[in-house]
């Protein structure tokens, strides 16, 4: 593609962008553009989760910062134990006494301290995990992850028709979302492998940093410039 082709896709969204400002307010594009890419990423989901601790909704509330509310759900052959929240990275399976959790990977914009849960549920912050030692989500290290572990309360039995485990929330400072990565652990209660530790891993949504239409702007202007000089350059060969 050539650099003038470039330029005029990014003039072009540009425009596009600030003509939608002219009859919806900024709010509203945002919310319809949340909305539209929810339902497409919540597609590609449906065929990623399969088992254990899983996000079954997620709702973006706000106009900056965002609230991410996140449901969780519980599926029938697992249970979560509680016990102490991750230490080490990986978490290995075969150590009981680390409580059941749930992790999403690369929330970017996190605003500190903003992560909440349901009751017995703690939540901490990090840059790498906690992960599961036998599951591979991917993991930007420059970007904090968000890990929920149930650290207080009786065991949550799955049984018989899997639990609701309630909303867990975090803040960030963009509301458009991306696929990110999650992982969570839980307790097999059923078949052969009862007792033993189950982990998950899979696709959900999270924040993601966008470009807005003035930044396509810059980008437009600034391939524009090196058009003009390449084009100068030609001439005067």
């Amino acid at each position: 593609m050539e650099i003038g082709d470039l330029v005029k896709i990014g003039v072009n969204r540009a425009k596009a962008g600030f003509d939608r400002r002219r009859v919806q307010t900024w709010g509203e594009i945002h919310a319809v553009k949340r909305i539209s890419t929810l339902c497409v990423l919540w597609m590609a989901l449906c065929s990623v989760a399969t088992a254990n601790i899983i996000p079954t909704s997620t709702t973006v509330t706000g106009t900056g910062p965002f609230d991410w509310i996140y449901d969780l759900q519980l599926s029938n052959d697992q249970n979560v134990n509680s016990g102490i929240a991750p230490t080490v990275n990986p978490v290995p399976h075969t150590n009981l006494t680390f409580a059941g959790f749930f992790t999403i990977y690369d929330f970017a914009g996190y605003v500190g301290g903003s992560c909440a849960g349901p009751a017995g549920w703690t939540c901490t912050a990090q840059d790498l995990g906690f992960t599961p030692d036998d599951v591979v989500p991917t993991d930007n290290s420059s970007i904090v992850n968000i890990t929920w572990a149930y650290t207080s309360g009786a065991t949550i039995l799955g049984q018989p028709s899997g639990v609701d485990l309630g909303s867990f929330s975090a803040e960030s400072i963009y509301g458009e979302p991306v696929l990110d990565s999650y992982a969570s652990r839980g307790i097999s209660n059923t078949g052969p492998q009862v007792g033993t530790i189950a982990d998950n891993v899979g696709n959900t949504q999270g924040p993601g940093a966008v470009p807005e239409p003035a930044t396509f702007i810059l980008i437009g202007s600034g391939l524009l410039g090196l058009g003009m000089l390449g084009r100068k350059r030609f001439i005067r060969q």
